[in-house]
């Protein structure tokens, strides 16, 4: 059978069969037959697992570039309904009904994840001697469940979780054989929250790294980088010869047990790798020797063949950060990329560089392909990698498995045993690299480096981070850590807005863009220093201007109008001796007895009595009693008058203006006439045409 990822609707109809046999088989308790329907077949049609496995296999139907988990387990049980319940809701949910969100149409990741969730209700109803997870419509027992799960201390979301899955099988007791109805009061988030640890309420959001941890991880990986890409080529040499050498052993012994040389031998006798490493022709330290005779190389490359291969790795896991840290790319977009993903663009003598790889976050079955602007030390990261992982991927792609065949895209590759073949970097090995680098790189947390990283992480969970978080210790990396610490430091810097962020992580919503970079305006703000020298020189040219403004019109015979313009005017002729004086002007002003503030059209000098909410049209301030408007002020208005002109002949040729409208204009019209005429300025009188009509 093949399960519903974005399936077309004829492998629907060739799912509904078994469905329909797996709710009778169910419903009669006939678990022989039930155990024999087929749950997963490969693409050559090999049926892979049954229906009565403890552990369905679902590799051959997710990306394994992306995805870690690939098997469904159900080895928790020992009570037979309770198991064979469980599978079935699994088995449904791959092959029926999906998810809510999606109707039948279901990512691995949904499934896997919703299984380990109902497999931690499963274990309490075991727990309890109940033979059926529908027990829980009983509200004394569904009480019970819910003190259950808070005596366990788990995260308020992690509790929610927990309860949507239960929500999950009650949504589809339609179409299942199961009758879930739960006895809620409140929502399931609120009802997690109340469930949960109370330590443990709020998602934490990954963290963004402060800036000098930052410098010292990153240089390591870059340095790491630089130093081996020079000898990529030996570092190929030797895994390549390492390898053929393990395959000329391999092939020695298997054809003596071939011809029946070695009868007391098999491939599966423990001292079938015993006799490899003796049919090879050189040990792996001579060939390691042979490759470092040169000083330089010598001080680069270790001599002990585990050494060799753990530097292998880390190289590649330097590689890896560094794509992340100068795209912002998920994780699982990273293990797309590819050896001809490092592109180059010209556009106006300018030069872009970009990651072309995958996402699936949003298009499961189909990813799509997408571009992320980056940095060039990204492509130098791409050629080492991808050169590094040739042999790898030549293994990968002369096998005859297709899953491998897949795998052979990728760049993230490595290969410890060389009896086994190439797999992803990814998993515990890959975290202790993680660890390594950053001891490597000496990136030991200070108290700076403590209150920028609370600075730089405002949605933080006060019981988790102390835990992770440590003064004295080293950093705490994961790789997700890269795309946050990205956001934030484009946004702290002015180099990404909300917008591009949006573009570059490929978000649907531009809130979740938002969520990615908080901390980055907050460490923006804090950073800026305020010269009191530079301010307090503005604050006294700004005294001066407005003295000298004061002092031109009180002792000169410029025009002025409006009120408080002409009264400016008339007190020429009796101004008072603190009008007269400059330095009697200047002390008023200083001690805000009198100010200016300027608009578009007029100056105001109503102080701070005036909020100013009408100033964007000219004619609400026209008449206040506050007003003054001198020459240079003039010339607004005048070219006010000429916009409304224009404004309203250009709307006039599309619609007839209503007298609501024309009135809107023609009061901005006449306020603007009497300063022209006031100020002799030279103008074309407008003239509407007003039709009467008689009601």
């Amino acid at each position: 059978m093949k399960p519903l990822l974005a399936a077309p609707e004829q492998v629907i109809k060739e799912n509904t069969v078994f469905v329909e046999q797996a709710i009778q088989y169910f419903e009669n308790k006939d678990w022989d037959n039930l155990n024999k329907i087929p749950v997963m077949i490969d693409q050559n049609g090999k049926t892979i697992s049954y229906f009565g496995d403890n552990t369905w296999d679902l590799t051959h139907y997710v990306d394994v570039k992306i995805v870690s988990k690939k098997r469904a387990s159900f080895t928790h049980l020992t009570t037979i309904s309770l198991l064979q319940e469980q599978k079935l809701l699994a088995f449904l949910g791959l092959f029926a009904v999906g998810t809510l969100r999606q109707g039948a149409m279901i990512k691995t990741t949904t499934f896997l994840e919703r299984n380990i969730n109902l497999t931690q209700v499963y274990k309490y109803i075991e727990s309890i001697k109940a033979d059926s997870i529908c027990v829980l419509n009983h509200p004394i027992q569904f009480s019970r469940f819910c003190e259950y799960l808070k005596s366990l201390k788990m995260s308020g979301p992690y509790t929610s979780k927990l309860i949507f899955a239960l929500n999950w099988i009650e949504a589809v007791k339609n179409q299942t054989p199961i009758k879930l109805s739960l006895p809620l009061t409140t929502s399931i988030t609120e009802l997690g929250r109340q469930l949960g640890c109370p330590t443990k309420l709020e998602s934490e959001q990954y963290y963004a790294i402060p800036s000098r941890l930052m410098q010292l991880i990153y240089s390591k990986a870059i340095e790491y980088i630089d130093t081996y890409y020079p000898i990529r080529d030996t570092l190929l040499d030797i895994h390549t010869e390492q390898q053929e050498n393990y395959e000329i052993g391999k092939a020695a012994v298997d054809n003596k047990i071939k011809s029946g040389q070695w009868n007391w031998l098999t491939s599966d006798s423990p001292h079938y790798k015993a006799e490899i490493t003796k049919a090879k022709p050189q040990t792996s330290t001579n060939i390691l020797k042979s490759y470092i005779s040169n000083a330089d190389i010598e001080k680069l490359i270790p001599s002990d063949i585990r050494r060799f291969n753990w530097l292998y790795s880390h190289i590649l896991t330097c590689c890896f950060i560094i794509c992340g840290a100068f795209s912002g790319m998920r994780r699982s977009e990273i293990y797309s990329l590819h050896s001809d993903s490092f592109k180059t663009l010209k556009l106006k003598d300018q030069v872009f560089y970009s990651l072309q790889s995958y996402h699936s976050k949003m298009t499961p079955a189909v990813p799509e392909k997408a571009e992320w602007l980056a940095s060039p030390i990204t492509g130098k990261a791409i050629e080492l990698a991808s050169l590094l992982t040739q042999n790898m991927r030549t293994q990968l792609m002369l096998s005859d498995d297709r899953v491998e065949n897949a795998r052979a895209s990728s760049i993230w590759l490595v290969q410890q045993m060389k009896c086994r073949k190439p797999n992803m970097l990814t998993g515990p090995p890959f975290a202790l690299h993680h660890k390594q680098l950053v001891e490597e790189a000496g990136a030991i947390v200070n108290e700076q480096d403590y209150e920028e990283f609370k600075l730089l992480n405002p949605n933080l969970n006060i019981h988790a981070y102390k835990q992770k978080i440590v003064i004295g210790k080293p950093w705490a990396f994961t790789t997700h850590q890269l795309r946050r610490t990205f956001a934030v430091f484009g946004k702290r810097y002015n180099l990404l807005s909300d917008v591009a962020i949006k573009q570059q992580y490929k978000h649907i919503y531009l809130p979740m863009s938002q969520w990615y970079s908080e901390g980055g305006v907050a460490a923006k703000i804090k950073h800026v220093k305020v010269d009191s020298e530079l301010n307090n020189l503005l604050q006294e040219v700004d005294k001066e201007v407005t003295t000298q403004l004061l002092h031109q019109w009180y002792n000169s015979d410029d025009k002025l109008y409006g009120k408080k313009g002409i009264d400016v005017v008339k007190d020429r002729e009796d101004t008072a001796v603190k009008y007269s004086s400059w330095d009697a002007l200047y002390a008023q002003v200083s001690a805000g007895r009198i100010s200016i503030a300027g608009t578009l059209h007029s100056y105001c000098m109503a102080d701070y009595e005036c909020r100013m909410e009408k100033v964007v049209s000219p004619t609400n301030c026209f008449n206040c009693e506050n007003v003054v408007i001198d020459e240079t002020k003039a010339q607004a208005w005048q070219k006010r008058h000429q916009w409304i002109v224009e404004t309203i002949t250009e709307m006039e040729q599309h619609t007839k203006l209503s007298q609501s409208q024309l009135s809107h204009f023609i009061t901005q019209l006449r306020a603007a006439e009497k300063v022209m005429d006031y100020f002799e300025i030279s103008y074309t009188p407008y003239k509407p045409e007003i039709e009467i009509r008689q009601l």
